[in-house]
């Protein structure tokens, strides 16, 4: 279980969020709100990307920062917007991306391979990034989150900039990988996933409320 308690968090003299509490189970939380309404935001402090001003943020009944390496061990993280190394290869970044997190490369490989082939970028995975798209990086972006199996998942708008088909493949592999994971995901699709979903959020000026 993910928790946080009277969470904050301000740029300057804009709060973006303020004094949130949530509790994240095993399963599929969506995060639903309008633009710049702080689900991002919520998402790196999961993420432990960024941290709190005010609040706590626990994983697994202990609180941060003393359980930072156990949440950041058991995390797959996919952010909406990250420079990718362009002088790589799709492959290379995702073993690199596993020996960070200190994954077997044998394995990593095998895993990267089975993800890619369902998200239907396998064909692509010894091409250099400079060469791919935007919905490819977003799959790419996918495909190194979910290595290793991640106990946390967060996910940040996975499915934007990818045709029907290809969504409805990553959220097959969303959905499943939340019958043993915490997933929170921002998503365009929350209609279609909310029946998959144990819990769907709204944020929305500072708050996040049941949706």
């Amino acid at each position: 279980m993910l928790k946080l308690t009277q969470i904050s968090r301000s740029y300057g003299r804009k709060t973006v969020l303020d004094a949130v509490s949530a509790s994240f189970p095993v399963g599929l939380t969506l995060l639903v709100g309008p633009s710049g309404a702080g689900k991002s935001t919520l998402l790196r402090l999961i993420a432990t990307a960024e941290k709190p001003n005010k609040g706590e943020v626990a994983w697994d009944g202990a609180a941060l920062p003393g359980a930072r390496q156990a949440l950041r061990a058991a995390l797959g993280y996919a952010p909406q917007a990250v420079e990718l190394p362009d002088d790589l290869t799709a492959r290379e970044f995702a073993l690199h991306m596993a020996a960070l997190k200190g994954l077997d490369a044998r394995e990593a490989d095998v895993q990267f391979g089975a993800i890619t082939e369902r998200i239907g970028l396998h064909a692509d995975i010894n091409n250099r990034i400079s060469t791919f798209s935007g919905g490819m990086r977003r799959r790419l972006i996918f495909a190194q989150a979910m290595l290793g199996a991640p106990r946390l998942l967060a996910l940040d708008e996975p499915t934007a900039e990818l045709d029907g088909e290809t969504a409805a493949r990553l959220s097959e592999l969303i959905v499943e990988r939340a019958r043993e994971a915490v997933v929170v995901m921002t998503t365009h699709l929350a209609d279609a996933l909310a029946p998959a979903a144990v819990q769907v959020l709204r944020v929305d000026q500072g708050r996040v409320v049941p949706a």
